[in-house]
């Protein structure tokens, strides 16, 4: 398929365009795709350690020319359909990923940033650290008059950038928690659409988990409706959800339950406006101009169960 990415009021002659700016737009695009990809696949952007899959030719994007008319980058790339190997259409099942096939590296670029941008978009398809490669696509801008405009023959949502647009990114970036190990205590549920994802019953509810790199179904499988403890690490979304990948399990021990709680996914700045909302009235003007001061955890946590 077919792509522009039209730079209008460049720096550069039109038609022409500096190796440095090319480079760092070609690295976005590679980075920014693989990570949009790898969120379909596993749950996640960044995946630790070898990966089992190859995507080398499924993120393939080639330039073919440069056009006048201000700068125009002509770009093509192959749908998943035709550059994903046969082996890994059965990841497909996935809700998240039934489009993909029709897909492309470019559609994904081009989607990442309309989600970021538009908190009206799916936004479960984005974690941080997707959003910090985001962010630097901004580094190709050279003015704060430029603007980049990449289209697909009018078939996709015309996406428009500009330099300022990227505080967006920058504070959504900054409301997601960081991932952090975690300890999961609860019964290994069945999988429901493909053998990778995983669902954990704690006492609390449901978690959503998917398997790392260092774990295959083979270890997972002898405790399909036992109770376990799971080690790993929880990533989370913009929308406050998580998901948990799970990286070891073992069969759960006295006193494991004690881990038996959903990981908390919402940021405390979250919390507080759920709570105040949910209950009502101004009870953020209690707290205005005195949080944060010297607050212990305890005391913080009174603070949240009071306006809960």
């Amino acid at each position: 398929m077919n792509y522009e990415i039209k730079i209008e009021n460049a720096t550069e002659t039109k038609g022409t365009i500096d190796l440095h700016r090319l480079t760092l737009i070609a690295d976005s695009i590679r980075k920014v795709s693989e990570g949009a990809l790898q969120i379909r696949l596993r749950g996640i952007s960044l995946t630790k350690g070898r990966k089992k899959i190859s995507l080398k030719d499924a993120l393939k994007v080639s330039l073919t020319g440069i056009k006048e008319g201000s700068t125009i980058l002509c770009l093509e790339s192959e749908k998943f359909e035709k550059t994903l190997k046969p082996y890994q259409t059965d990841l497909f099942r996935l809700e998240a990923q039934q489009q993909l096939p029709q897909q492309t590296p470019m559609s994904l670029f081009i989607k990442s940033f309309q989600d970021a941008m538009n908190k009206d978009y799916e936004q479960d398809l984005l974690d941080k650290p997707l959003l910090r490669e985001l962010k630097h696509l901004k580094n190709a801008f050279l003015n704060e008059g430029e603007t980049l405009i990449i289209s697909n023959q009018h078939s996709l949502p015309e996406l428009q950038l500009k330099k300022e647009d990227f505080k967006k990114i920058k504070v959504l970036e900054h409301e997601i928690p960081d991932p952090e190990p975690v300890i999961l205590n609860g019964i290994v549920e069945s999988l429901k659409y493909s053998r990778l994802k995983v669902q954990i019953k704690t006492k609390e509810g449901i978690v959503d988990g998917f398997l790392s790199e260092a774990i295959s179904t083979d270890d997972i499988a002898p405790f399909w409706g036992k109770e376990v403890t799971i080690t790993g690490t929880v990533h989370y979304k913009p929308s406050g959800r998580s998901v948990i990948e799970i990286e070891r399990v073992f069969e759960a021990g006295e006193g494991d339950n004690y881990f038996s709680k959903k990981p908390k996914s919402e940021t405390v700045e979250q919390q507080l406006e759920r709570q105040i909302r949910e209950k009502g009235g101004n009870q953020l003007a209690q707290i205005m101009g005195k949080w944060p001061g010297d607050e212990t955890d305890d005391e913080f946590e009174q603070l949240l169960n009071e306006l809960g």
